[in-house]
């Protein structure tokens, strides 16, 4: 399954793409608070997934350390490949067979993890262990032997942490027998005998019985993020969200441009736009837990698949809180409030929302508007602006935000339409790289591959 056309190779240093930001996001979050907000985001997916990044993590980490890997960059590279190698089940769903440990159709979230890696990462360089973490061993051929030994070792290591989900109490002896039962050729001798070796020095499964020490696995995901990579991984958490949908691939950026642009001539201060600007970034982190079936669903939602999408809000909130000023993270959760005391998820009032609240709660919405959803065109500037006075005369949004839109509609949907371009392009580069995958596992297995894929709604 290579191709150099699609850049399926070894171990290659490669750029993290970049979002185009009018701020410099590290002068309002850290590393650490990057760290634990992709653990939070990833934590939400499904609850028997809940912690399996960092366990995996940890797994994988004392298995290189068995392996003689010394501590520094290499080793905190692969901790959180190791913390992330399941993103792309977050686009295709696919947690039901991620936690069965004889499974071998899980091919779709490997290829979108592997894209992400690629094209959406600094960690581009290590694309291909996503790509290939559970190929059984023995299909290895002309992979470089780089690929082959991380990959190989974080497949131990998964298959390892499903195991002792179904067999908590499963000592060294038990665990050997469990992995001997897997079909020929699955693991790599090297691999499992590393595992052992690990557990040998370190008692793993002891300490998984224990439960793990989530502040020191989140410690070490914090450590491991480099300064200069906090805002591209906080980019890649944003495009995994905003990708699963083809209907909103651009929708956090143009929210967070309309809001900065908005904030830039209401508030006059620099500081203060970035601050909104950041809130907006971070408005839909929430929606990483939400189905595809209802972010997809072609019509309105009913009342129960309502309430489900409303979740997006409150589990926001709980991945930002901490990580971010609390003024951004309020911005943040409070897109979906009105002045009227008639939004969600609290049902506050005008007295209580702030200039920033009230800002990125008309930037989302002119967002969802100028977009396509699956009920819906996307609106000409006429509707748009008819759709805000609307909202502004029912006291529902803020009025001289509403001004501000209306006067200013074309400059600031001119800088948006720049800023989305780019983001637009890697979605379909994504999405082309994705469909070649899927026709080469086709016809590896003998099947018709797929024609192509819808392009994606901006």
């Amino acid at each position: 399954m290579t191709s150099a056309a699609h850049d399926v190779g070894g171990l290659v240093e490669a750029s993290p793409p970049r979002l185009d930001h009018p701020v410099r996001l590290a002068d309002y979050l850290g590393t650490s608070e990057v760290a634990i907000m992709i653990q939070r985001a990833l934590n939400g997916v499904d609850p028997r997934l809940v912690d399996h990044g960092l366990r995996v993590g940890m797994l994988l980490d004392a298995m290189l350390e068995a392996a003689g890997w010394p501590q520094g960059k290499r080793r905190r590279d692969a901790y959180l490949v190791a913390l992330m190698h399941d993103i792309g089940a977050y686009r295709t769903e696919e947690i039901d067979r991620l936690v069965e440990f004889e499974t071998d159709n899980v091919w779709e979230h490997s290829f979108y993890g592997y894209l992400f890696f690629k094209e959406l990462s600094p960690l581009a360089e290590y694309a291909e262990v996503v790509l290939y973490h559970h190929m059984p061993f023995a299909l290895f051929t002309d992979q470089e032997a780089s690929v082959r030994f991380l990959a190989q070792a974080l497949h131990v290591a998964d298959r390892i942490d499903v195991l002792l989900l179904e067999h908590p109490q499963a000592d060294a002896s038990a665990m050997e027998r469990l992995i001997e039962q897997a079909p020929a050729g699955q693991f790599s001798p090297d691999a499992t005998a590393l595992f052992f070796e690990a557990e040998r020095r370190q008692g793993l499964l002891d300490a998984s019985r224990r439960g793990i020490d989530r502040d020191e696995a989140i410690r070490r995901a914090a450590d491991a993020v480099e300064p200069d990579a906090a805002a591209a991984f906080l980019d890649t958490l944003v495009h995994v969200i905003d990708f699963r949908s083809r209907h909103t691939v651009t929708h956090t950026v143009t929210t967070a441009w309309v809001a900065y642009e908005l904030a830039s001539r209401l508030m006059g201060d620099e500081g203060e736009a970035g601050r909104v600007y950041c809130g907006a970034l971070l408005h839909d982190l929430g929606k990483i837990g939400i189905p595809l079936g209802i972010l997809e669903k072609p019509g309105r939602l009913d009342a129960d698949e309502m309430a489900v999408m409303r979740t997006h809000v409150s589990l926001t909130e709980s991945i930002v809180e901490g990580c971010v000023a609390d003024d951004i993270a309020l911005a943040a959760a409070r897109h979906h409030e009105k002045l009227d005391g008639s939004g969600y998820p609290r049902g506050l009032a005008a007295a209580d929302l702030r200039q920033a609240d009230r800002i990125i709660a008309v930037a989302d919405i002119v967002s969802a508007l100028v977009g396509t959803r699956s009920y819906k065109e996307a609106y000409p500037k006429e509707r748009v602006l008819e759709l805000l006075a609307d909202q502004r005369d029912r006291g529902l949004i803020d009025a001289a935000v509403v001004e501000v839109m209306e006067r200013d509609y074309d400059d600031i949907m001119r800088v948006v339409r720049r800023a989305c371009l780019p983001v637009a392009a890697l979605y379909r580069r994504v999405q082309d790289e994705y469909v070649w995958l899927l026709g080469q596992l086709a016809q590896a297995r003998g099947e018709e591959p797929l024609a192509g894929v819808e392009p994606p709604i901006v």
